[in-house]
């Protein structure tokens, strides 16, 4: 698929596999990473009456409300076919409208959420180590793979509903680089799911899931919420295929959805396989791509169709955050 060599990098490049020659940093001092774990009352986000807001903060809010039509029907009934995808993965409740959710959990935003707000001093750790290493100009890492240790928050408020594996949720990284050539933080994490003793209804559909981002040296805090520039997303479902987000917050401000090895999504009476969905917020308008049965090197799979092969565009309502 066409996605750009810096997506491909800020995914997988902290993972040792990137194809993209990103230049060797050269990581100086020592890697402050260690075992978390953590426990919660809840995996579950949402907004709370006294509280600082939380969903604004979450990865696909935007795409989830922005796929809304400006004018009612010309989507083809577009958004709530991927709302209703979207929801199985991230465990949404949606709003009575049904264009916004009240709450999410799933392991990608309960993630960002803790380091955003400080919680955990180890993760608060690795945030100090990157500012004091933008200020020193030197490379640096924090990385777990590196050190052996692995992140594990547990919910011990979980409704009696909640099977076992669901109460456990286990990051088998979590990394900072500093790239002191580029002057760009990098954060990077991966979430692999418990196996189900069994499989039932309530089952989580992630199997696994990954979340990476390149922020400003300029911007970059060891406190609050970090914009990133750029960031990737990608769940593996263990029935609905794969979804991943590719998010440009710098100059286009663009989002695009993609959703692979899907079933049971509906756009223009047909059932793809394959859909991308882009989201260009300046200009408050969609564009939608599809194919059925086609290789992902083929020029006839949604990913690597261009200008003129769209199914579907339409404009969509503003969303403020992204203009």
């Amino acid at each position: 698929m066409r996605h750009s060599c810096f997506f491909t990098a800020i995914s997988i490049a902290l993972l040792g596999i990137s194809g993209c020659k990103m230049a060797d940093t050269g990581p100086t001092g020592i890697n402050p990473a260690s075992n978390v774990d953590y426990s919660l009352p809840t995996f579950t986000l949402q907004d709370r009456e006294g509280l600082e807001p939380v969903l604004k903060y979450t990865v696909f809010r935007d795409v989830y409300r922005g796929v809304e039509p400006l004018v009612a029907g010309n989507d083809n009934g577009l958004a709530a076919e991927l709302r209703e995808h979207l929801d199985a993965f991230l465990n949404t409740v949606p709003t009575q409208s049904g264009t916004d959710y009240i709450s999410t959990r799933n392991p990608v935003d309960l993630m960002n959420e803790v380091i955003r707000s400080g919680q955990v001093d180890n993760f608060n750790e690795g945030r100090r180590l990157m500012v004091s290493s933008i200020r020193d100009n030197r490379a640096a890492t924090y990385n777990t793979p590196a050190n052996q240790v692995l992140t594990r928050f547990s919910e011990y408020n979980s409704d009696e509903n909640t099977p076992p594996e669901d109460r456990a949720w286990i990051y088998r990284m979590l990394d900072w680089t500093y790239n002191a050539n580029m002057g760009k933080v990098f954060r990077a994490m991966l979430f692999v799911a418990t196996p189900p003793a069994q499989t039932t209804s309530a089952t989580p559909e992630i199997a696994s899931a990954s979340w990476s981002g390149r922020y400003a040296k300029e911007t970059f805090s060891a406190t609050g919420f970090n914009m990133p520039e750029y960031s990737a997303t990608s769940f593996e479902g263990r029935s609905r295929g794969k979804v991943e987000l590719l998010q440009e917050f710098v100059a286009l401000q663009r989002d695009t959805l993609i959703l692979t090895e899907a079933s049971g999504v509906s756009v223009n009476g047909t059932e793809p396989d394959c859909v991308r969905a882009v989201f260009q917020y300046n200009t408050s308008r969609v564009k939608v791509f599809i194919s059925k049965d086609k290789p992902s090197n083929s020029p006839n799979n949604c990913g690597n169709q261009t200008e003129g092969e769209q199914v579907l565009e339409y404009d969509i309502v503003t969303i403020d955050t992204r203009q």
